[in-house]
Order: C-alpha cells, then structure tokens, then sequence
C-alpha cells in the first residue's frame, strides 16, 4: 500500500520543504530581510517608464482642421454644435411675426406698433 509520505518520498525527493524553498526565495528575496515584491526597485515586473494618467498609449494624432476635439457633455441651448458655426442648430423655425417671444424687436406690450 502506498502512501502520501511514500508518494512524496519516491517523486519529490523526500523534502516538501525543498520544493517549497525556491518559490520562496523567489518570492522573498535572496537575503532575509530584504523581500523583493512585484513593482519594487529590483522586482522584474517594474514597468519600463511611468505612464502619466491621461495620455494615450500610443502616438498621437494628427489634429483635425475644426480644433482639437468636440465638445464633450450635454450642450446648453443656443451653444452652437462644432467651433467656429455661425448659425446656431437651436434657433426656433416657425412664424417670426412682430409679436413673436423669438423676436428680438418684440416691444413687449399688447399693443404693436405695426
């Protein structure tokens, strides 16, 4: 009948411990007192340069004629939708009488003078 202390003796050398020992100097570092853990000074995981928060991974590009970007959020009435348009998309269609809120010419009152 075999048992565990037979399996272990027979495939792994007879020593858990030695086994167990190399993972833990890697984990631990060379000498004691001194770990080496993932990210530290002397860890091989370090990353190669620090990455700013924000910046693309790879190379820019190119920037479009309109500007930089557009804009980002909800945009507010009568703000126009890319830089530089004239013309507003917001600006109300229909009637645009003397007597319209739209008017800037409205003279506020019920009587018109037209």
């Amino acid at each position: 009948m075999c048992t565990l202390s037979n399996l272990i003796g027979r495939f792994g050398g007879g020593n858990l411990v030695a086994i167990v020992r190399p993972t833990l100097k890697a984990l631990l570092g060379r000498t004691p007192g001194a770990p080496t853990f993932p990210l530290s000074p002397l860890s091989p995981f370090k990353p190669l340069s620090p990455r700013t928060p924000g910046l693309p991974c790879g190379p820019r590009s190119p920037v479009l004629p309109l500007g930089p970007g557009l804009p980002v959020g909800p945009i507010g009435p009568g703000k126009p939708t890319f830089p530089g348009w004239p013309i507003s998309p917001f600006v109300p269609f229909g009637p645009m009488g003397p007597m319209s809120p739209f008017n800037p010419f409205c003279p506020c009152s019920p009587s018109s003078p037209f």
